[in-house]
């Protein structure tokens, strides 16, 4: 935890934030203060409005109300107004130019002026600073766009501490860090607040509030609704806080199904890029009925390239995947065969491959070939069935929404991705294929997701789980698997040594025999 905020004038006073979509109100008669050296954590549930007041702060949002920086009122119009203040931002969702290379992005987050910039001088600057920070993030000449989920969020994180801040926003920083990545990210931001520098962190993960913040403030439906000192409170009294009722926490289920039988089996899977480069290595895998297998790893490791392979997306280079009962081996399956098959997608990227963003709800809810047929009549469209199926979705999964007409780009974060966690689960399939499924969800909302997913087991299906949360993956995994540079270690089961699966996936071992029990069953030697 940071040193203890002084008794000094706010560095940032906020008296009275509103803002107001439509007839929706984000944020209603809002109050905060920040210390020089304090960090604080913002908490609530989907929707309370966390990222629109972080928003605000940044010259994204306007907003009525009053803000002070360093007692003197201000105006905020833009985000370059921010950054000439000291305020950095490093956001949920990235706000990196995908046409430019990372160094490109970083020249312009550090505000590189003239006719011409010094792209090497960025370089260094940039080399030194990850350094510092103890993130990789890689080839910096690489474009930004074609670089993996996971590497994006390190360069935002260096993007937001190229230049000297005095106010660090951080929404959900750690969503795609190993547990010593985010060891190493605290110990730099604990550094930065005992300079002065305040800090607002958004995390649903509250043990890192409980390690990391002096104060939090609690939102709901845009109002701020306690305030309190982490100083003598735990992760299970501010989770009731934020929810506002209890959540319990339950282990895996034992395997339902009979184990015996597979749902989805991959043998010799290899992904080469158009450069030749290999990012799946001779990849076997064994997903049982009645079990969830999880697939931990640091993203970029080759996450993206297996779920395209096994969902039909992409083309691997070499191998057989059996899907479905008939135990036929098809080396050349497609997304519509795998959906006939049962099996259905949970994608990595809400807003690019989960929706259709400028669509309705409703629209979205029926987003998926078999669900589409079942809402059509001879072809046609039966409107008021998907629009009644949509609500019975937004209900079920307490999607936050002014209802099922309004746009899929209206929905926060968190919302959008449980209707497509909703989407996924309506027709009760053989197998869900899933990555990174409660990435940005509140703590409640996840418990909400990973019931769902358990209840797959229920009915004799399977969930694969590829997920960069290891607190994720031990929760909900009968067996897990650890992913690190296109190849995969042998299955473990329960139970489960986290300690030694970061190892697994920061690449400092990567043979398992300390993570768990060792199921030599199904072994690969990585």
């Amino acid at each position: 935890m940071s040193s203890t905020p002084t008794a000094d004038a706010p560095l940032l006073s906020l008296r009275g934030i509103a803002v107001r979509f439509g007839t929706t109100r984000a944020l209603d008669g809002v109050d905060l203060d920040v210390a020089p050296g304090e960090v604080r954590a913002i908490l609530g549930e989907n929707g309370a409005g966390k990222s629109t007041l972080m928003n605000v702060i940044y010259g994204l949002t306007k907003a009525a109300g009053e803000m002070r920086w360093q007692g003197e009122p201000v105006h905020l119009d833009s985000p370059l107004q921010a950054q000439r203040m000291g305020i950095g931002m490093v956001h949920q969702e990235f706000a990196l130019i995908d046409a430019l290379t990372v160094t490109e992005n970083l020249a312009l987050a550090g505000g590189e002026a003239g006719a011409v910039i010094d792209f090497e001088a960025v370089r260094q600057r940039a080399r030194m600073r990850a350094c510092d920070l103890g993130l990789d993030i890689g080839d910096l000449d690489a474009r930004t766009g074609d670089l993996p989920v996971g590497v994006r969020q390190r360069v935002e994180i260096l993007r937001a501490v190229m230049r000297d801040v005095r106010l660090l926003i951080l929404d959900e920083p750690t969503a795609v860090l190993t547990p010593a990545e985010v060891e190493q990210l605290f110990a730099v931001l604990r550094s930065l607040a005992a300079r002065g520098v305040a800090i607002l962190l958004i995390t649903h993960k509250l043990p890192e509030v409980v390690s990391l913040a002096d104060s939090v403030t609690i939102l709901r439906r845009g109002r701020v609704v306690g305030e309190r000192a982490v100083e003598g409170t735990d992760a299970t009294e501010l989770a009731v806080l934020m929810v506002g009722r209890d959540v319990p926490q339950s282990p895996p289920d034992e395997p339902s199904g009979a184990t015996s039988h597979s749902t989805l089996r991959a043998e010799g899977i290899s992904v080469r890029a158009a450069k030749g480069a290999l990012h799946l290595d001779d990849v076997d895998l064994d997903v049982r009925a009645g079990e969830i297998l999880g697939i931990a790893g640091v993203d970029g490791n080759g996450q993206q390239e297996l779920f395209g392979a096994l969902a039909g997306l992409l083309q691997p280079s070499s191998g057989t995947i059996w899907v479905g009962d008939d135990g036929v081996a098809t080396g050349r399956h497609d997304r519509r065969q795998i959906g006939r098959a049962g099996v259905t997608l949970i994608p990595p990227d809400r807003r690019r491959e989960g929706a259709a963003l400028e669509m309705s709800l409703w629209e979205n809810a029926i987003l998926d070939d078999q669900l589409l047929d079942e809402h059509c009549r001879r072809g046609i469209l039966d409107r008021p069935a998907a629009q009644r199926f949509a609500a019975e979705l937004v209900e079920r999964f307490r999607i936050v929404c002014s209802g099922v007409d309004a746009t899929a780009a209206s929905l926060s974060g968190g919302n959008l991705q449980k209707l497509i966690v909703a989407r996924a689960l309506a027709r009760r399939p053989r197998l869900v294929l899933t990555f990174n499924p409660t990435r940005g969800l509140d703590i409640g909302a996840a418990q909400e997701v990973h019931t769902a997913l358990r209840a797959v087991l229920g009915w004799g299906g399977s969930v694969l789980l590829l997920s960069t949360d290891l607190d994720e993956i031990t929760a909900l995994s009968h067996r897990v698997r650890v992913l690190y540079r296109g190849r995969l270690g042998p299955p473990m089961t329960q139970p489960f040594d986290r300690a030694a699966l970061g190892r697994m996936m920061g690449g400092l071992e990567h043979d398992g025999s300390a993570a768990g029990r060792n199921d030599r069953s199904d072994f690969i030697q990585a």
